[in-house]
C-alpha cells in the first residue's frame, strides 16, 4: 500500500506539472491544484479528491486531471467511482499508463479480475518496466486460473525487482498450482502408469523416506525400462536395475509430458521458496513459506503459531486469517475460527472463500440462518469455490429441502466426479425427494468411487496427497533454520 501512495503522489506531481504549466489558467485553478497537492503530500485523499473534482470541472477534457482524480478515489476507498474516472481519461488519451494501472487494481480489488486484466495488460505494454504492473497482473490473472499466464507476469517482476519477496512468493505459488493441475492431469491420464510411480517417489524422496520411494521407482522401472533417470534413481538409492533397457511402450508421450510439466513446475517452485529464504528469511512471506508448510504437513498449532508471526510483521496480508481459520478448524476450535474467518472478511470483503469457509464453520457449529446467508453470499461473488455448492446441499438437507439440495449437489458432482460422499448425499437427497431411480444410480456412483479410493495404490495415493498440500514450501522452509545460523 505505502508503495502504490508513493507512486501515486509521484504520478500526480508529474502529470500536474505539464498542463497547469501548458495552459493559462486562473488563479482559482493553481489554487485548487495546489490544495489537491497538499492534501496528498498529508494522506488525506477526501480532500484531495474535492479539490481535483474542481479542477475537473475547469478542465473537463484534461486526461491528466482526470486521471489524478481517479488515484486520490482509489486511495479514499471509491473505487467504483474512481473506475469510471479512469475511463473517461483513457477515452481522451489511451497512451496515459497511470489510468490503465490504477484502474486495473481497482478492478481487482472490487473482485473482477475479467475487467482487471485488460487494463493491467494494456499498463504492461505502455510501461514493460513498471514492477507493480507486471506483479498485479499476475495476481489478476492467477484469480482468473491462468497460471502460466501468471507465472511469467511474476517472473518479469522478478527480473526488475530482485530482492521483492512478494513476487518471488507468488512465483512459487503459481509454478506449485501448475505442478498440481499437472499431477491431476497425470492421474487422469494414467493413473497406475510409471511416470505418476517416478513423481510420487520424487516426493517421497523430498520427504527422506527413501526405502518407500526406492519400492516406487523400482515399481515404475518395472513398467517402464526405458526411462533412464528411473533407472539412474533406482541405482542411486541402493536398488539394483535389472533387465532391458530397450523397451519403449507405446502412447507414453501424453504421460512423458504431463510428468515433465509436474517435475519442472515444482521444481522451479522450490527454486522460488528458496530464493525467498536466502533473501529474507526472517521476512513475513519467509515465514509464510513455514506456516504453509506446517499447513500442509497438518500441524495446526504450529502453522497457526507462523502464520501470527506473519500477521505481526503485515497484519492486512490477505489470506493470513482465512488460513489462521483453517487450521482452527481442523484443530476443533470452531467460535476461534468464525472469528478469523469474518477478520478476513474484514480485509478481503468480495473474498468467495473467506465467506465459503465462514459458511462453513457456522454449519459445523448449527447455525443454519447464518450458514445459509454466507454460502449464498459466496455463490454471488467472483468465481467461488465448487466446495460452496456442497456444503450448500448438506444445509438443504439438514432442512429437508430436497429439490434444493439436488441442484447444488448435482451441479458439484458434474465436476467433482470422484467424491464418493457427495454421492452418498445426492442419494439421500433423491430419496426424500421420492425419485427412487435416480437415488438408486446415485448410491451405485457411490459405491463405484468408495471403491475407486480403497483400491488405489501407493504412488496415485501420494499424488493425492501432493496434489491437495504445499509440499514444495514444507521443503524449502527447512532453508529458514540453515539460512538463520
Amino acid at each position: 500500500m505505502m508503495a502504490l501512495t508513493m507512486l501515486a503522489k509521484s504520478i500526480i506531481f508529474a502529470s500536474m506539472a505539464v498542463p497547469v504549466m501548458a495552459q493559462t489558467i486562473s488563479d482559482q485553478i493553481a489554487t485548487h491544484a495546489r490544495a489537491a497537492q497538499q492534501a496528498e503530500r498529508q494522506n488525506d485523499f477526501h480532500t484531495a479528491v474535492s479539490e481535483y473534482e474542481r479542477v475537473a470541472k475547469l478542465l473537463p477534457q484534461n486526461a491528466e486531471v482526470l486521471s489524478n482524480l481517479g488515484v486520490a478515489l482509489y486511495f479514499d476507498h471509491d473505487l467504483e467511482r474512481s473506475t469510471a474516472v479512469f475511463h473517461q481519461a483513457i477515452m481522451l488519451n489511451p497512451k496515459l499508463f497511470t489510468p490503465h494501472l490504477f484502474s486495473g487494481l481497482a478492478w481487482y480489488r472490487l473482485a473482477n479480475p475479467d475487467a482487471a486484466v485488460p487494463e493491467l495488460e494494456r499498463a504492461v505494454q505502455i510501461n514493460p518496466s513498471d514492477t507493480v504492473a507486471h506483479t498485479w497482473l499476475g495476481y489478476a490473472y492467477v484469480a482468473q486460473l491462468r497460471y502460466e499466464a501468471a507465472a511469467k507476469e511474476f517472473d518479469a517482476a522478478c527480473k526488475l525487482a530482485p530482492d521483492d519477496v512478494d513476487s518471488w512468493y507468488a512465483l512459487g505459488q503459481s509454478y506449485l498450482q501448475i505442478g498440481k493441475d499437472a499431477t491431476l492431469q497425470l492421474l487422469r491420464v494414467a493413473p497406475n502408469g510409471a511416470r505418476a510411480q517416478q513423481l510420487a517417489g520424487e516426493q517421497l524422496q523430498l520427504r527422506g523416506d527413501r526405502q518407500k520411494a526406492l519400492e516406487i521407482y523400482e515399481a515404475a522401472l518395472d513398467r517402464r525400462p526405458d526411462i533412464k533417470e528411473l533407472r539412474a534413481l533406482v541405482i542411486e538409492l541402493g536398488g539394483k536395475a535389472t533387465g532391458p533397457s530397450d523397451m519403449s511402450p507405446q502412447k507414453t508421450d501424453e504421460e512423458d509430458a504431463l510428468y515433465l510439466r509436474a517435475h519442472n513446475a515444482e521444481q522451479k517452485s522450490r527454486e522460488a521458496f528458496e530464493h525467498v529464504m536466502q533473501i529474507a528469511p526472517d521476512s513475513y512471506r519467509a515465514h509464510q513459506i513455514q506456516a504453509d508448510a506446517f499447513d500442509a504437513a497438518q500441524q495446526p498449532s504450529k502453522a497457526i503459531q507462523e502464520y501470527r508471526t506473519v500477521l505481526r510483521l503485515k497484519p492486512d496480508l490477505p489470506g493470513i486469517h482465512e488460513a489462521i481459520g483453517r487450521n482452527l478448524v481442523r484443530a476443533g476450535s470452531l467460535p476461534e475460527a468464525l472469528k478469523e474467518f469474518n477478520a478476513e472478511i474484514e480485509i478481503q470483503p468480495r473474498s468467495a472463500s473467506a465467506h465459503m469457509n465462514a459458511g462453513r464453520a457456522m454449519l459445523m457449529m448449527g447455525d443454519d440462518a447464518g450458514a445459509g446467508k454466507m454460502l449464498n453470499s459466496a455463490l454471488q461473488m467472483d468465481r467461488p469455490p465448487l466446495e460452496t455448492y456442497s456444503l450448500l446441499g448438506k444445509l438443504d438437507l439438514r432442512r429437508n429441502d430436497y429439490r434444493d439440495a439436488i441442484s447444488a449437489l448435482t451441479h458439484y458432482v458434474s465436476v467433482v466426479k470422484d467424491n464418493s460422499s457427495a454421492y452418498y448425499l445426492l442419494a439421500k437427497a433423491y430419496r426424500g425427494d421420492g425419485d427412487k431411480e435416480k437415488m438408486d444410480h446415485a448410491l451405485n456412483l457411490y459405491r463405484a468411487t468408495s471403491q475407486d479410493a480403497q483400491e488405489r495404490s501407493v504412488a496415485q495415493k501420494e499424488l493425492d496427497y501432493l496434489s491437495g498440500r504445499n509440499q514444495i514450501a514444507e521443503n524449502s522452509a527447512e532453508l529458514k533454520d540453515g539460512v538463520g545460523k
